[in-house]
């Protein structure tokens, strides 16, 4: 790969392999903005598309401006070209849908809203969408926090020691399968509020595979290590928290991954239990109002906050534990 120098640092040129693939995924850019101009809305009668047009142009120009700076920036580079087939593979599937859509209706409403009518359901009220993601973001990390705390605290007196392993883990082995949705009648009769009973279910789906993992992780340490530690005089704190807590860091981020997917579950059961917002609420409540244009961007906002929750979680594993290769990849 050739290199010179810029007013703006070292030039990588592009080779002509990855140079085709960005130009390729520019043009079907291109060619669905095209595509969605010349071809008229007909469904519904008299509508006029305002979102999705703006959409793909600025998606359009983000992705020319990514492949811009992926001269100078190689780390950019990789990820603009990685993604090129996945992008044109979405776009392709936009302009499919669209046409089936508000192009000839084949596909009709309410059941299948066109993409303008899903980014539209989430602009034009932006105050409630941020209220209900706000109520849902907020329950689940408090849910999430709570059953990080259990299950560590669970997962370590079971792992440690085998007293508490006898009378915890009949426990865990009875409560921790059954789906936390199927506690939600007893969560409401036992907890002061609705709002309590809510992070109860959520941490409960959290709890049970941090615990699991994590107690299995701490019967695999080598003994070796805290006979050592033991010797040189440290107590069973500095024991846990210095030998056997990064010996088994790998469970606790694999436990935490599956807590986290788990939850995300749990988080739409949960907002059933009398709270008046959030989005698993909005799923409800659009549901019942056959209103599935607003189902369809509430799911598309559960996907953003999932990936976004998930790539932080793993950024932190990344950095955390450099030195194993064999971990979850996300």
């Amino acid at each position: 790969m050739m290199s010179t120098e810029s007013i703006f640092g070292k030039v990588n040129f592009i080779e002509a392999k990855d140079a085709l693939k960005l130009l390729a995924a520019l043009a079907a850019i291109a060619v669905a903005i095209g595509f969605d101009a010349l071809v008229p809305t007909v469904y519904p009668e008299g509508y006029v598309e305002r979102y999705y047009p703006i959409f793909l142009r600025i998606l359009f120009a983000a992705y020319l401006a990514l492949s811009v700076l992926s001269v100078w920036f190689p780390g950019i580079r990789r990820r603009v070209v990685r993604y090129w087939g996945l992008l044109i593979a979405l776009v392709a599937l936009l302009s499919l849908y669209t046409y089936q859509t508000a192009k000839t209706g084949n596909l009709l409403l309410p059941v299948m809203p066109s993409p303008d009518a899903i980014i539209a359901a989430v602009f034009e009220d932006g105050a409630k969408v941020w209220k209900n993601f706000s109520a849902s973001f907020t329950l689940l990390l408090e849910g999430v926090a709570c059953g990080f705390v259990a299950g560590m605290i669970y997962g370590t007196l079971m792992g440690y020691s085998r007293f508490f392993n006898y009378w915890l883990q009949p426990i865990i082995k009875v409560i921790g399968p059954v789906p936390s949705t199927a506690w939600m009648a007893i969560a409401m009769v036992l907890a002061p509020s609705s709002h309590i009973a809510s992070v109860f279910l959520v941490a409960l789906t959290t709890w049970f595979p941090l615990s699991v993992n994590l107690s299995g992780g701490i019967r695999g340490v080598r003994k070796v290590y805290i006979e050592r530690a033991q010797i040189m005089g440290a107590s069973p704190l500095h024991i846990i928290l210095h030998v056997i807590y990064p010996a088994v860091l790998p469970n606790i981020f694999t436990g935490l991954f599956m807590g986290l997917c788990f939850s995300m579950t749990s988080l739409v059961g949960a907002e059933t239990l009398g709270v008046q917002a959030g989005l698993g609420w909005v799923i409800n409540y659009a549901q019942g109002w056959n209103e599935f244009d607003l189902i369809f961007s509430t799911i598309i906002i559960f996907i953003l906050m999932a990936f976004v929750l998930l790539t932080i979680l793993f950024k932190c594993q990344k950095h955390l534990m450099k030195w194993s290769k064999g971990a979850i990849q996300w």
